[in-house]
């Protein structure tokens, strides 16, 4: 059984796609196969837009546009070590979801570390 939060997003996911001129891109995958990119366009230090493309269980689909909603519009310093725990006040995390999350998570985190390398 899936959390109303996670179906909610899986069925009708937000900001899927690219963006061209992105600032960053961030890239993970799973060994089983899951992988996410996640695109930030960044300016004056501001999340203008977020887009990512997940191929991935529900949790991971889901996880990503809910970073997407919340972190579009954010200010890049008001975002640290970020972790899966972040999704812990959106759902709970069954055990073997954890590397669903982490996916995305870790997508998230390779972007973040390419404008913060700017």
């Amino acid at each position: 059984m899936y959390p109303k939060i996670v179906i909610e997003h899986f069925m009708k996911p937000r900001n899927v796609g690219t963006i061209k001129n992105a600032t960053a891109i961030g890239y993970s995958e799973t060994q089983g196969g899951g992988k996410a990119v996640i695109y930030l366009l960044i300016e004056n230090e501001l999340i203008k837009d977020f887009k990512y493309q997940v191929d991935g269980c529900p949790f991971a689909i889901a996880s990503a546009s809910i970073l997407s909603e919340n972190f579009k519009g954010n200010k890049i310093e008001e975002i640290n070590r970020f972790n899966t725990n972040y999704f812990l006040m959106f759902f709970d995390i069954p055990e073997d979801k954890v590397k669903c999350i982490e996916l995305v998570v870790n997508a998230f985190n390779d972007a973040l570390s390419k404008v913060k390398d700017k």
